[in-house]
């Protein structure tokens, strides 16, 4: 876990301690860089790109695990190094060997574009294994058919889960919109109307998904609205 850094000092001891080469600082001190910081209306890690690559390749020769995820990253972009897939994939692969599910997930993301469907959907199902909350990519992969047989009742099921809820907020979102749908059609579901419109309400809760919305103009608000 990223340590909390409130004051300047607690910054200045981070840098410190990845200055010595300690390559969890290292890797913390890049996250820091990627998103800066603010506390009290001040800025106490002003963003900076080019350090923050610049502390995950230290970190990552160093022998951090979550940093070599990182840098395959940047290397499967091209960002502040030269792209290099063939690398990014290794590196990936490595990750996965040692247990960390991003880089499975990722992995499967390279395979995507790649166009090579199964093994991204493989991929996906293994950085869930991993502890990765891969549940709504597998639930989509199931419901259009992506890289798996298409098969409704287990998007259906994967999408009512309780452990979507580990998802962003945009998945839950996307969640509850496919779960709108599916009662809106009637497929593998009662049609319902009043459910349709209860998912699509959660969908747009906080009134930005266009989808759910052009949808719920047809069919109507809900009657609390």
């Amino acid at each position: 876990m990223i340590p909390v850094i409130q004051t300047k000092e607690e910054w200045q001891e981070l840098l410190k301690l990845a200055e010595n080469n300690d390559s969890n600082a290292q890797f913390d001190v890049a996250m820091y860089y990627e998103d800066g910081i603010v506390v009290d209306d001040e800025q106490i890690i002003v963003i900076d790109e080019v350090q923050a690559f610049t502390w995950i390749k230290k970190a990552y020769e160093n022998g951090n695990t979550e940093a070599l995820v990182r840098y395959a990253d940047y290397l499967s972009a091209g960002e502040f190094c030269e792209k290099d897939k063939y690398n990014a994939i290794e590196l990936y692969k490595k990750g996965i060997s040692l247990g960390n599910g991003i880089a499975a997930f990722n992995l499967g993301v390279e395979y995507r574009d790649r166009y090579d469907y199964e093994s991204a959907f493989k991929c996906y199902e293994q950085s869930l294994q991993l502890g990765h909350p891969a549940e709504f990519t597998i639930a989509k992969c199931y419901y259009y058919g992506i890289g798996v047989e298409k098969d409704k009742n287990k998007a259906f099921s994967i999408l009512k889960s309780d452990r979507i809820k580990e998802s962003s907020q945009y998945e839950m979102d996307e969640a509850n919109y496919l779960i709108g749908l599916l009662y809106l059609k009637g497929e593998v579901v009662d049609k319902s109307l009043q459910n349709a419109r209860y998912y699509l309400e959660l969908a747009n809760e906080d009134g930005d998904h266009r989808s759910a919305q052009e949808i719920l103009f047809i069919i109507g608000r809900s009657e609390y609205d």
